[in-house]
């Protein structure tokens, strides 16, 4: 096991405990003998679980829930230095360490760290990496940011050589892990409330992940994207692309859809012909990020076979594409996207399906990515049949830029010709769908927050209401 800032702690308590990556790393942590508890807002699955292996998980924040002898804070990048436990920490003197710095120090205990970064796809290519390297008997450790139920959950503590993360961009969070194989899916504005200058700023937080892969290691990067184009000069480690054109080391060509959207491709290594593959998952986009799976197998010497099963056991991660449910011969699904062009590619997917019309719900997340991304928001949705758009969460924020929903379907309204409302109470919106949708629709209720509660409750009311 390798030197690093955990060799001398024992107990450690976390701030944020309940969510998707923090629940993860405390049971990872768990299952690596440091004595593990920590405090959320609320109770949730996480929570449950983690109480099920002996956790202590306070409910409600309060100074006194930090045990004296913790010997270090983990906090998640929402809890600010006025959190009641991170006060608490510092007048007892323990040492404390933001979620991403915490990961980097599990990822020395691994030889090899697998990250998967990009502004959108980390969750699902994460998942299938994880997968693939689990049916090929390489007994991984995972962290990514959604459910994976194949794997049981959002962690894995193998015993094997490798790691594999999700790694997110936000507040440079990428950058303390030494990963010995990255992957870049994509590099788009996004979190405009951090990087603050614009593209540039996001660009050169990519190109200095990159640079933490050593000269032995591998890159896995999409070709096609003009922002990861930019960084591949500059870097020295080795260097695998992958897309659709022509110069790419890999290539996915020859693609065709079945009626429910998912993709079967050949995959090129060069100018040889790789081997046929299909997918359980729908979209180009998803084309892109197995190809990237694909180079990962390769590279790791990996049959095509454990390739083949991977891809036809992963139906995707929780909230994904995930079918909420069909009633009245309405099929509602849920996805996370949030970034407009996660939401346009969904959408795209969804338009592979068959279906009769396709309505849109969708919430934005936060008034700073809304403002800053508006133009791209309403054009997203601009090959929806119906649109309702959902007010703006914001957690992290005030509305300092003035945007709202209402600004958002008055735009897809004039410049699209779009069927674009805002419905603000999510029984609203349950109501008017059941009330307008027919057989034959599919509803697509997308946003990374509160909004994935309306595809079930639609589903239960279309149940009750026939």
């Amino acid at each position: 096991m390798k030197q690093n800032r955990l060799d001398n702690i024992k107990k450690i308590f976390f701030v944020g405990i309940g969510g998707t990556s923090m629940s993860g790393l405390a049971l990872i942590s768990l299952t690596k003998g440091f004595e593990v508890s920590g405090v959320d807002m609320r109770p949730c699955s996480y929570t449950e679980k983690l109480e099920k292996y002996g956790v202590k998980v306070y409910i409600g924040h309060d100074a006194n829930n930090v045990p004296e002898d913790t010997d270090l804070l983990v906090y998640s990048a929402a809890i600010k230095e006025t959190n009641p436990e991170r006060m608490r920490a510092k007048e007892l003197g323990i040492p404390e360490m933001e979620r991403s710095v915490f990961l980097g120090c599990l990822s020395d205990f691994y030889p090899a760290t697998i990250a998967i970064s990009g502004t959108h796809g980390k969750t699902t290519t994460s998942s299938l990496s994880s997968l693939l390297l689990y049916y090929a008997d390489m007994d991984p450790s995972v962290s990514i940011g959604g459910t994976l139920e194949l794997l049981g959950g959002n962690y894995r503590c193998g015993e094997g050589d490798y790691f594999v993360i999700e790694a997110c961009e936000f507040v440079d969070s990428f950058l303390h892990t030494k990963h010995k194989i990255g992957t870049i899916l994509n590099i788009e504005e996004d979190h405009l409330d951090y990087f603050t200058g614009g593209i540039d700023h996001i660009r050169s937080s990519f190109e200095k992940f990159a640079k933490i892969i050593p000269d032995d290691g591998l890159l896995i990067a999409n070709g096609d994207d003009e922002q990861v184009r930019k960084i591949l000069p500059n870097l020295t480690c080795n260097i695998a692309t992958f897309g659709f054109g022509e110069g790419n080391d890999w290539r996915a060509l020859n693609i065709s859809y079945d009626a429910l959207g998912k993709p079967t491709f050949d995959a090129y290594k060069g100018e040889e012909y790789y081997g046929t593959f299909s997918l359980n998952i729908p979209g180009a986009h998803n084309v892109s990020n197995s190809l990237s799976v694909i180079i990962l197998a390769d590279h790791l010497g990996i049959d095509k076979e454990v390739i083949h099963k991977t891809f036809a056991a992963f139906t995707g991660a929780n909230r994904r594409f995930q079918l909420a449910g069909e009633e009245r011969g309405i099929k509602v699904f849920e996805d996370y996207a949030h970034h407009p062009t996660e939401l346009r590619v969904t959408i795209e997917a969804c338009k592979n399906y068959e279906h009769n019309k396709l309505w849109v719900v969708f919430q934005p997340h936060t008034y700073s990515r809304t403002f800053f991304l508006f133009d791209e928001f309403v054009a997203a949705v601009k090959d929806a049949d119906e649109v309702i758009f959902n007010d703006i969460y914001s957690d992290r924020e005030a509305n300092d830029w003035n945007i709202y929903s209402e600004d958002l379907a008055k735009a897809a309204t004039e410049r699209y010709g779009a069927s674009a409302r805002v419905i603000s109470k999510f029984e609203d919106i349950v109501k008017f769908i059941s009330d307008n949708a027919e057989e034959g629709d599919i509803v697509l209720v997308a946003g990374s927050q509160s909004i994935n509660k309306v595809a079930y409750d639609l589903v239960e009311y279309l149940k009750n209401n026939k």
